[in-house]
């Protein structure tokens, strides 16, 4: 009897077995496109593997091969359309980067960062400012809310980084095309009022350099010389190592006739230049500075500055020297230029001219 149940027992597991083998053969011919789908995705996401390392390596053009694999085993891997779209960039072809970049978005239209990339290519390369506008507006919208729970989540510093970084992007948009329309000063006046919109709104989570200079310009083109101060004033206190602000910053001091300042940010922007060996652009600030030195020299608060150096018993008149009509302190220049290269020429005034 046990011989029998011992019997049986294997000839049930051996008959179940082979059911099921039979069932899983029956099953790759029904489901077969289905096996065939994973097997793919499987593939494809180990091409991207590839593709990322590539990058990594920078091989760009593996990169490319490798993505192109993966979407061709399995075209809805938006992340995969991503990154090509970004290597295309590096290749210049923005045409295939946007394509990439939009069919990423079909794909996952809350992909944000692939909204903001892809608006930055429509305005910067190929100058479509209204859909690159379109375009912030749909990732601002779009960006994923700040969610906190805690010890498991907080994407409030992305959430907010991601904002700032599509506004100030919006901003550069509303700024071209400002300049894209210049004959009609209505609308060139209102597009930048949009940009200044923008990148205020860019300051409430990116207090940088690029946002403060950037409104600094827009400011300047406004014709509202305190507030274009001002943002000069705060992006070189951000990067005082960058001469494009100070330079901006003596162009606009030079229009309001303040010499004595303007010459200041001329010789930090020329020192900052000729310290990168850029020696084209040097030359021509230093030919900038030049004109406003003539135009300093005769100026009465030149002709004070003499007088008050001539009377003073404190200088040692061998350390003061005329450059390009100038008066010069050597020692006193050069360390108040080391010591005083974070701060702006005329603060107080572009402050209080803000307060008014």
């Amino acid at each position: 009897m046990r011989r029998f149940l011992k019997v049986f027992k294997n000839t049930t597991v051996r008959i179940f077995s082979f059911i099921l083998f039979v069932i899983f053969i029956a099953s790759i011919f029904v489901f077969k496109d289905f096996y065939k789908a994973q097997w793919h995705k499987v593939l494809s996401f180990y091409y991207v593997y590839l593709g990322d390392n590539y990058y990594k390596k920078h091989r760009p053009q593996d990169a490319i091969n490798s993505y192109i694999k993966a979407l061709d085993l399995y075209p809805k891997h938006y992340r995969a359309q991503y990154n090509l779209g970004n290597l295309y960039v590096v290749y210049e072809d923005y045409y295939s980067a946007l394509d990439a970049y939009s069919k990423a978005l079909q794909l996952k239209p809350d992909f944000t960062v692939a909204r903001i990339d892809y608006a930055i290519v429509l305005s910067e390369a190929t100058f479509n400012y209204d859909k690159a506008i379109e375009e912030y507006d749909l990732a601002i919208e779009k960006i994923p809310k700040w969610v906190y729970i805690p010890f498991i989540v907080d994407n409030k510093h992305s959430y907010k980084h991601n904002k700032g970084v599509a506004y100030y992007n919006q901003g550069l948009a509303w700024r071209g095309k400002s300049l894209l329309d210049g004959e009609d000063v209505f609308l060139s006046r209102k597009y930048l009022e949009n940009a200044v919109n923008s990148y205020q709104k860019a300051l409430k989570s990116l207090k940088i350099y690029d946002v403060y200079y950037n409104l600094g310009i827009a400011y300047h083109l406004l014709r509202e010389p305190e507030y274009a101060g001002y943002y000069y004033c705060k992006a070189i206190e951000k990067e005082p190592m960058k001469y494009e602000a100070h330079y901006n910053l003596a162009i606009l001091l030079k229009g309001m006739k303040m010499y004595a300042d303007s010459i200041e940010e001329f010789k930090k922007a020329g020192l900052l230049l000729d310290s990168n060996g850029d020696s084209n652009k040097t030359r021509y600030i230093y030919d900038v500075l030049n004109e406003v030195n003539q135009k300093y020299s005769i100026t009465e608060e030149y002709r004070e500055m003499i007088k008050r150096l001539n009377e003073s018993d404190d200088i040692n008149k061998e350390r003061i020297t005329i450059v390009g009509g100038k008066v010069v302190i050597a020692d006193e220049f050069d360390g108040a230029m080391v010591k005083n290269f974070k701060t702006c020429a005329n603060k107080k005034y572009f402050e209080e001219g803000i307060k008014d």
